[in-house]
């Protein structure tokens, strides 16, 4: 089977009610505009209901993105977390990507209260794992 990527788009998704989960993968570094039109598809997607857990997984995005993309993220997820319900969201970074990691748990900081838990992670099977109902990461 070939899978063809429409590289105008700067993620692809998968919804799998079965595991309550979406997993986002970011193709490529993003403005915010053309993530959060993603992120419009994916809300009104036929499989997606509200509270089903994320697992965005940045780890082939090499930028770090800007301070304000993320503070944008962040009032994006208060906006929408009426719609998206009381989920759990892990960002995955590559585990290099040191700044990368950084401005996520900048993203758990500006997402507190909104009622969405924001995680950052280096490894894609422990945030699917947290995602799940798993155990908080220790920092270190």
């Amino acid at each position: 089977m070939i899978a063809f990527v429409d590289l105008s788009v700067p993620l692809t998704y998968s919804i799998h009610p079965d595991r309550s989960l979406i997993v986002v993968t970011r193709i490529r570094q993003a403005p915010f505009e053309a993530w959060s039109q993603a992120m419009a598809a994916l809300l009104t997607d036929r499989s997606f209901t509200s509270g089903l857990h994320i697992v965005d997984d940045s780890r082939a995005v090499t930028a770090v993105p800007p301070r304000a993309d993320v503070e944008r993220f962040a009032r994006w997820v208060h906006e929408h977390a009426s719609v998206l319900g009381a989920v759990r969201w892990a960002m995955v970074v590559q585990p290099s990507a040191l700044a990368a990691f950084g401005m996520a748990r900048v993203g758990e900081a500006l997402t507190a209260g909104s009622g969405i838990t924001l995680r950052a992670f280096t490894d894609l099977q422990a945030a699917i794992a947290w995602a799940a109902g798993g155990v908080e990461p220790a920092w270190d």
